[in-house]
């Protein structure tokens, strides 16, 4: 008996998960996110000192528990998205670390 294994049958299936939605929207925003690193960490730098840190961390602990919850569901579904080919010329060059041509409070509306 033999058995054959259907590969676009099950890339389909993988394409279709959640989690691999969530991991390309993750790719997805990183590659935007580190484009403006550099620029982030100047303006930081300049209005933040080294003594206010250990207050800060405490609330940035807490507000990223609750916002990574609601920003798995925008991963995937902006994955999604890129992996069914609806997404944008913009999007889909994010994909392979092009700079987008629009601002970034496009990046937070999926």
């Amino acid at each position: 008996m033999s058995r054959t294994i259907d590969v676009r049958a099950e890339m389909r299936k993988l394409a279709a998960s959640k989690p691999v939605h969530a991991a390309a929207g993750a790719g997805v925003l990183a590659s935007e996110t580190l484009r403006g690193l550099t620029a982030r960490l100047t303006r930081w730098r300049n209005e933040n000192s080294v003594s206010s840190l250990p207050n800060r961390a405490g609330g940035y602990v807490t507000s990223a528990r609750t916002r990574a919850a609601t920003e798995y569901d925008k991963l995937a579904k902006r994955g999604q998205k890129a992996l069914n080919g609806r997404s944008t010329s913009q999007d889909q060059g994010a994909l392979n670390g092009k700079q987008s041509h629009q601002s970034h409070s496009r990046s937070t509306k999926s």
